[in-house]
């Protein structure tokens, strides 16, 4: 399959000869999360309550969010650690974060979709160069098609 597109982000309808289990790599951002965009994760995530499910979905480990648990002020707090921790991991991405979201633990699929929406991949297609024979030939076409009409 060939697709070109000059650049922008890759949309849903793009993706229809794709493994449904690699669009989410696809179509959302995956660059690293850092502490700088705990505000959105936390804006994005604001309807989920189950901080520790979310927490198991991302693969962080039982003691970690235990120890979040014991140690935090509310939940609100308890949600914000346990994202500072995931960021701390160095595979914090929206990808991932989607497709915990995603996961039959979680399943906030209308949470993920926003994230999709409002975190895109943004990628930049170049047009495929032809060979230089190809090239050859068609201007060899040309040529013969210009000789024709003469």
């Amino acid at each position: 399959v060939q697709c070109h597109q000059n650049n922008g982000p890759v949309t849903p309808d793009m993706s229809c000869w794709i493994d449904q289990s690699t669009v989410t790599n696809i179509l959302v951002d995956d660059k690293p999360l850092t502490v700088s965009d705990l505000v959105p994760v936390l804006k994005a995530i604001v309807e989920v309550t189950d901080w520790y499910s979310v927490g198991l979905a991302l693969g962080l480990p039982d003691h970690q969010l235990d120890t979040i648990r014991r140690d935090g002020y509310d939940e609100a707090d308890r949600k914000r650690k346990m994202i500072l921790k995931w960021m701390d991991t160095g595979v914090a991405s929206w990808s991932s974060l989607v497709k915990a979201l995603k996961s039959p633990l979680i399943n906030k699929n209308g949470v993920a979709e926003q994230i999709t929406k409002d975190h895109p991949r943004s990628c930049i297609h170049h047009p495929i160069k032809r060979r230089r024979d190809e090239q050859d030939d068609d201007e060899e076409d040309s040529r013969n098609k210009m000789r024709k009409r003469i």
